[in-house]
């Protein structure tokens, strides 16, 4: 969550919005969601294995082997496509920076059903009242930081864009249209909406903090718009720089890193200002159904003894890993149908699923007056 100004006192409409998001926050309650990717091709069945495996806090689902367009990186960049020459996954020439540049400033940042057919499709399963039951509505969009590490200009010796710093404020401000875009569209639905921009890049090796400003003005304009503004970073070393960057939610691999992000100092003041965590526990390059859900959620207890467990579950999301995009079907089957098992047990555990939890005073409290 983003500090509060010791100087000033929020106005009245920064604390509603405030009180807004964490009460969004609040019916977390330890409910699944989806990192973005799914591997069906089509965009359908693709939103009605989400509206079964996943109703609670659906996502529109982002569907790279459908074709190259759907990449997550290249799907962003729909309007500039002809401009962009990829050369591997982490890699895309971009032909003319000057022009590249005046596409950046000048296009209409949104997504057409050529590259994006998931989020077309998952307006209509909401239209189509698939999702009548949903808390939330969830989307996703890859942010600055990666791109600007991907995307390579230059005509003799290629450096990454974001060595470009007008080029990466101009690259900033597309993305941030594109998110507002995307709230809107999702908005349009009546349920609150949350927006993750996925950040593999995050990292302290990566990104300096300097850098991460792209990043937070992003997660800004998400908040402007309406929504929670939320983080994905699966990549090893982040948890610092994830902190760092300040959004209302933090997703990350758990599996991997459970007891890195909840001994990493600013995680107990993420916490108590009423963040949310996504909790990536279902690993995405193992089997599934291998790993005990158990298991996991002793492990999850073991790590959340030094903050308020009941608390820290109403706040949580599970997740898988990372994106299941380039899983089989019947795997990213057996990867929700783990999470649904792993929130379950959360929640009788540690939950009361008759209550509606309403927003915590002392989040709201603490948020005001600090």
């Amino acid at each position: 969550m983003p500090n509060s100004d010791c100087n000033h006192s929020p106005s009245l409409g920064a604390i509603a919005a405030m009180q807004s998001r964490l009460g969004a926050i609040a019916q977390f309650q330890a409910g699944v969601t989806g990192i973005g990717s799914l591997p069906h091709t089509d965009p359908e069945e693709a939103v009605r294995f989400i509206a079964e495996l996943c109703p609670e806090i659906p996502f529109w689902p982002q569907l790279p082997r459908r074709n190259a367009g759907e990449y997550m990186l290249l799907q962003m960049m729909t309007p500039l496509l002809d401009l962009l020459q990829p050369k591997s996954a982490a890699r895309i020439e971009v032909r003319s920076s000057a022009l590249f540049q005046r596409r950046l400033r000048t296009a209409e940042a949104a997504f057409d059903a050529s590259s994006a057919a998931g989020f077309f499709a998952f307006e209509e399963g909401c239209a189509a009242g698939l999702f009548d039951n949903a808390r939330i509505l969830k989307g996703q969009l890859s942010g600055p930081l990666t791109l600007g590490r991907c995307l390579f200009i230059g005509d003799e010796r290629p450096q990454p864009l974001m060595l470009d710093s007008a080029l990466m404020n101009d690259l900033t401000d597309y993305l941030a249209r594109l998110a507002v875009w995307q709230v809107e569209r999702l908005a349009r639905f009546g349920r609150p909406v949350m927006l993750f921009v996925d950040e593999p890049a995050l990292s302290p090796a990566l990104s300096t903090s300097q850098q991460i400003v792209y990043l937070r003005r992003v997660l800004e304009a998400i908040r402007q718009a309406g929504a929670l503004a939320g983080v994905h970073c699966c990549a090893s070393g982040a948890a610092s720089a994830l902190f760092e960057a300040a959004p209302d939610v933090i997703s990350f691999d758990a599996y991997s890193e459970l007891e890195v992000y909840m001994a990493t100092p600013g995680a107990p003041r993420f916490l108590a200002q009423g963040g949310g965590m996504a909790f990536g526990l279902i690993p995405t390059l193992a089997d599934p159904l291998e790993v005990s859900v158990e298991a996991l959620f002793r492990r999850w207890q073991k790590a959340a003894a030094s903050s308020e467990p009941n608390a820290l579950a109403q706040q949580s999301l599970i997740t898988a890993s990372c994106g299941l995009g380039l899983l089989s079907e019947c795997a990213a089957r057996a990867s929700f149908e783990q999470a649904q098992r792993l929130s379950a047990l959360l929640r009788t555990e540690l939950l009361d699923a008759s209550v509606q939890w309403p927003l915590s005073n002392r989040w709201f409290c603490h948020l005001v007056h600090h």
